[in-house]
């Protein structure tokens, strides 16, 4: 393995994903980097010739003119790609920047300018890059990717902070503004190398946004709106405790250039902080505490911060609590708050992203300098009491981070239930399909193996089982069979009927004469063995109601009756209103056969869907505990179980099938989960996972991420596939392993005797190291007829 390779399968990023995270990472790494050497030379330049009271003017225009700008950059997202927009703000800024490198030497009016310039360029820039980067990536690989190119933008703060000084030491300021020049032009070069969006556009054809038609939106969707809200607040928390922090500066340095190489090194110093909070807390925080308490983090940190301040005003502690805000705002709550772009839908994100990026941070550094304006510039009060107000609005953030953790998960839902729908969804290609669902070599390695045995995989599916279910053409010595269980039975003609084995008279007698006798239940329950019966007899019980139930679960529940009677019982249980019928079904959730657990969680959701009875008893917990058991199997009996009496019936759950391994386990246990969370979401995710369409899918797996306790979660992700290279090699079992499974799964895969000893002649070689096919067989008992482990 290459040493990139092993640096990617260290931070979880995927073959097919290095090219594009490193170029995004790079890209965030120029970004920043001009974003940290503007903000430290424009501040160092506005304080050493205005006062820092001074500051909510300069606040105060730039936030005039970023409303502007994110409107008209609103408006041209609508007509035009991201990309092509990005390019011409980045030329015209640096065009603007080297205007400014031509006349700024001790001009105020020049300072003002590069101040008001920087400021608005970067916003603009910055959610520019991210409403890019947001277009590349699905949900599922955002939360696990953007906290990784996030750092690449706190390793730019850590490097080019760490350069203001030097750079400054042998150039003078107006030099360092080519050097802004340069890494804006840097930027761009990489975002030209960065692939086109992989996502299908759903944002084609809309008309472009009058102006305020941005801000309108943001109050008609929720999601954005709570967006905006916590941007404005933060900003103008973090405005408020970074005016306090200047401030402290001032004081301690005067003015001069060292307070630039303070800067710098504060800001590299808290760029390398931010860069290992990125990559060694932020995916694992966001996956772990979800979004809400990611979101809440910053606010408490804040909070404590400035009560310390309040107490204790010094250089210190304001440098530590701007060090904190800059660090997490930099690293966990950017990767948070750009990662809740990512379930809008792509007309809404352009419409709006900009939009709120640039006014809110705008609106926030507003209140911020309205703030200090009220409070320090006018009246000339301690700074230290400004931090009352930033605890307020910390109080006021936490109940908003609660709010946008429930907000997010509502528009996964939404964007879920529509995912895909105008595609076809399924996959077409059934070996594509087998392995996504595995995750695992075994298709190749059993493939092999029977193959040099001469059994061919493909015919086994469709093949009938002779072990478990009788042919048509042997269908009447199972009837004879039948008959002579009854001998002890002393109903009368009707009994005698029943008892015949003749088809047409039984038949006439269930559908036209009726039987309602309770002491008929035996016989009519043994008579669901017999294909052309199975009808009159289930409608004739159905009419018998709970006086057949207490036979009905009792067969259900035993392992040794008939299995082709038992697989058919829960679809009788399914329409009799008996609680007691309910809790059989339940408990038979947990039974040996796939196939009988299957018809009962069909006949479950039936009831469901019809209102009957349910079980007073622990529901949810007994369905719990067989989604565990399921996922729990061994996978390739997970993978490889099958319908052996699969009529085409109506079912609301499944659309339509695939015929691919594993489909049936995947659809059985989506099924039981929506017999405990919400059925529409969870067939919508059902659907997404076997979706071709990347998007769907990975709101399937977010969504399940949210909503299945972490136990489940964990056992069900080998099975949908979402695991790294590393995971899936933990995942893959021994072949010996393997087959062992499907020797102990008997006739719930190979259907005569052959199989099994093919199976049995490729164990015994593999045990003794022999090679001959005719070696003698071993003296195994048979393995139980269609049993699973």
């Amino acid at each position: 393995m290459r040493q990139i390779d092993r640096v990617a399968e260290w931070l979880n990023v995927r073959p097919g994903e290095i090219r594009l995270v490193a170029l995004t990472f790079a890209g965030a790494f120029a970004m920043m980097s001009f974003v940290v050497v503007a903000r430290a030379l424009r501040e160092a330049l506005y304080l050493s010739l205005f006062d820092a009271s001074t500051l909510p003017y300069v606040t105060g225009a730039s936030v005039g003119l970023g409303l502007i700008g994110a409107a008209l950059l609103s408006r041209s997202l609508a007509r035009r790609q991201p990309r092509s927009i990005l390019r011409v703000l980045i030329i015209g800024l640096s065009a603007g920047l080297v205007v400014l490198y031509l006349v700024l030497r001790d001009s105020a009016a020049a300072v003002v300018a590069f101040y008001i310039a920087t400021a608005v360029g970067t916003l603009l820039v910055t959610s520019g890059f991210w409403l890019i980067v947001t277009e590349l990536f699905v949900v599922r690989e955002a939360k696990r990717l953007f906290g990784l190119i996030s750092a690449g933008g706190t390793f730019g703060l850590l490097i080019a902070g760490s350069s203001v000084g030097p750079l400054l030491s042998v150039l003078a300021s107006r030099e360092v503004v080519l050097v802004l020049v340069a890494t804006l032009l840097a930027t761009l070069a990489i975002l030209e190398a960065v692939p086109e969006g992989r996502l299908e556009d759903d944002s084609a054809g809309s008309a472009p946004p009058a102006v305020g038609e941005g801000l309108a939106l943001v109050f008609r969707t929720p999601h954005v709106g709570l967006i905006a809200l916590i941007l404005m607040l933060v900003a103008a928390a973090s405005a408020v405790i970074d005016f306090q922090f200047k401030e402290a500066v001032q004081e301690a340095y005067g003015r001069g250039p060292a307070m630039a190489t303070f800067f710098g090194r504060f800001y590299a110093w808290t760029g390398g902080l931010a860069l290992l909070v990125q990559v060694l807390v932020t995916t694992r925080f966001m996956a772990g505490a979800g979004m809400a308490w990611s979101v809440a983090l910053v606010p408490l940190v804040l909070a404590a911060g400035s009560l310390g301040l309040l107490a204790a005003p010094g250089l210190l502690l304001a440098t530590g609590l701007r060090g904190a805000d800059s660090t997490l705002r930099k690293s966990l709550f950017r990767s948070v708050m750009e990662f809740l772009w990512v379930p809008v839908p792509t007309d809404v994100r352009r419409r709006t992203k900009t939009f709120v990026d640039t006014v809110a941070d705008n609106a926030g550094e507003g209140v911020g300098a309205l703030l200090v304006f009220l409070w320090v510039t006018l009246p000339g009060l301690p700074s230290r009491w400004l931090s009352v107000f930033v605890v307020v609005l910390c109080v006021v953030l936490v109940f908003l981070a609660r709010r946008i953790g429930s907000e997010y998960f509502v528009t996964l839902r939404s964007r879920l239930s529509v995912a895909g729908k105008d595609q076809d969804w399924v996959l077409e290609d059934a070996g594509t399909g087998a392995d996504r669902l595995g995750a695992t070599l075994s298709r190749i390695d059993i493939t092999r193996v029977l193959g040099s045995e001469g059994i061919d995989l493909a015919t086994l599916s469709s093949r009938p089982d002779a072990a478990a279910r009788p042919s048509d053409g042997d269908e009447d010595a199972a009837e004879d069979a039948v008959d002579e269980d009854e001998e002890g039975s002393h109903i009368a003609i009707t009994a005698d009927v029943l008892r015949s084995g003749d088809v047409g008279r039984i038949a006439e007698l269930l559908r036209h004469e009726g039987v309602r006798d309770p002491d008929l239940v035996p016989v009519l329950v043994r008579l669901l063995a017999r294909d052309r019966l199975v009808e009159p007899a289930a409608e004739t019980l159905v009419a018998i109601g709970s006086d057949a139930v207490g036979k009905l679960c009792a067969v259900l529940a035993d392992d040794s009756a008939d299995f082709v009677i038992r697989r058919r019982i829960p679809q009788v249980l399914a329409r009799i209103p008996d609680a007691e019928a309910d809790r059989a079904l339940v408990e038979a959730l947990c039974a040996s056969r796939f196939e009988v657990r299957y018809r009962a969680a069909v006949a479950l959701g039936r009831r469901r869907a019809q209102g009957l009875p349910e079980w007073s008893g622990p529901v949810e917990e007994a369905i719990w505990k067989a989604v565990r058991s399921e996922l729990g199997r061994g996978r390739a009996v997970w993978e490889l179980a099958r319908l052996l009496d699969d009529k085409p019936r109506s079912d609301p759950f499944v659309e339509k099938r695939l015929g691919v391994r594993g489909e049936l386990s995947l659809e059985h246990t989506f099924r039981m989960l929506s017999l405990v969370l919400d059925e529409q979401p969870l067939r919508a995710a059902y659907r997404g996972i076997l979706s071709e369409d990347e998007e769907a899918r990975s709101f399937a797996l977010e969504y399940l991420d949210q909503v299945l306790p972490s136990d489940v979660r964990d056992r069900l992700w080998p099975f949908v596939g979402d695991l790294s290279e590393s995971q899936e090699r933990r995942a893959i079992r021994p072949l010996d392993a393997v087959v062992g499974d499907l020797m102990r799964s008997g006739a719930t895969l190979f259907g005569d005797e052959s199989d099994r000893a093919a199976l049995r002649r490729y164990l015994e070689r593999a045990e003794t190291g022999t090679d001959t096919p005719d070696a003698p067989e071993p003296d195994t008992p048979e393995p139980d007829e269609g049993r699973e482990p």
